[in-house]
């Protein structure tokens, strides 16, 4: 808990701004035709990535708050009992509205090999990890989120384009988008579970079960999931994995399906064997260590210790001290990527520090309650 309220500290101190990886296309000092064509844009954009120095000062792109940072900090907020409205009324203020329906988005232009979006383009993945933040605010008393949990289950079912068969159905990652990925199709699984248990309202639990009966039926014979279904997207990585097996469990948890059981069991496995080195390294790749995560790390922290807990918590040994060894220092700085011989510590709250903040507030509120 203390180096979760150093990371809160050091965030909190700064509005929970900053720069992102991704965020290089809200520079104002670019000229306009670098970013006319999609290739440029996507050269950009990984080229500021990529980066050992912090190029977003020079291209004049602004530090920012975004709401998937602030979805952290609200759910590390109640697990460390630091209860700020100041959280939660920013939220509000970014979230975008479409009648009752609720969502949130990046505050940066998206532009990848996958989607391409602007601002203020709500996406499930940052709804989800909001509305996360939201119930846990609900749960404790400390707010009444339930007509923005309503809202964002809403815009899953309603606002999403799905995919469906006779396994099951997934919600595509933003509206328009109907590629399947999985990640994004079981965190929409996870916000229907959290907004019904708390919005009373039965079927969309049925609707996050048909989301994991999708995926699990997509599941390899070794237990992985690729990150989507389509032909660009057949890779497996660490952070994506967590989210999948996240939001299994949440599903598992509030049905008890035997079939989804041994789905996350299998993934689990997998997870735990391939994913994470001897030292509790958060592997980027199966096959390829390098380079550790910081949101790698995260991930496997709230997925194992958090939402799983258990034997799982104590599945990869060495998987916490890991992390508070070369990801933070002790002024709450969390690095980005550790790589071969050197470790690249440009600060990026909504990949880095705010993740891994609200994991390590996590893991130390299971730690005591046991």
């Amino acid at each position: 808990q203390p180096m979760a309220l150093a990371l809160w500290s050091r965030l909190e101190s700064r509005g929970f701004c900053g720069c992102d990886p991704y965020d290089a296309l809200s520079a104002s000092r670019l000229p306009r035709w670098a970013c006319a064509s999609g290739v440029g844009s996507r050269i950009i954009t990984q080229v500021v990535k990529h980066s050992p120095l912090p190029l977003q000062p020079l291209l004049g792109v602004e530090p920012s708050d975004d709401a998937y940072t602030l979805g952290h900090a609200l759910l590390a907020a109640v697990r460390l009992d630091v209860w700020s409205t100041r959280v939660i009324t920013r939220l509000r203020e970014l979230a975008w509205h479409d009648g009752a329906l609720v969502a949130w988005g990046y505050h940066f232009p998206v532009h990848t090999r996958f989607f391409s979006y602007a601002p203020p383009t709500p996406n499930l993945i940052v709804t989800a990890f909001v509305a996360k933040g939201l119930a846990a605010a609900t749960r404790e008393g400390l707010a009444d989120c339930r007509e923005e949990l309503r809202g964002a289950a809403e815009f899953v079912l309603q606002s999403l384009p799905r995919l469906a068969d006779h396994t099951g159905r997934c919600f595509g990652y933003v509206p328009g988008e109907r590629a399947a990925v999985h990640n994004a199709n079981m965190l929409a699984a996870l916000l229907l579970c959290e907004a019904a248990e708390l919005c009373g309202e039965e079927a969309w639990i049925d609707e996050a079960v048909a989301c994991a009966q999708f995926t699990v039926a997509r599941q390899a014979a070794d237990g992985s999931w690729p990150y989507s279904e389509e032909p660009y997207g057949r890779w497996v990585d660490g952070f994506h994995t967590g989210f999948v097996l996240e939001g299994l469990a949440r599903v598992v948890t509030a049905t008890g399906d035997e079939a989804l059981h041994a789905a996350l069991q299998r993934g689990v496995r997998f997870y735990v064997a391939q994913l994470f080195g001897p030292g509790g390294e958060p592997k980027y790749y199966p096959h390829r260590a390098y380079p550790f995560d910081a949101l790698s790390a995260a991930q496997g922290l709230e997925t194992l210790h958090v939402a799983l807990g258990g034997t799982a918590a104590a599945a990869v040994p060495g998987q916490l001290e890991w992390a508070l060894e070369h990801l933070v220092r002790p002024d709450g700085r969390v690095a980005y990527q550790v790589h071969r011989g050197w470790t690249d510590w440009r600060e990026f709250p909504r990949w880095s520090s705010a993740p891994l903040m609200s994991a390590l507030a996590g893991v130390a509120t299971q730690e005591g309650a046991t």
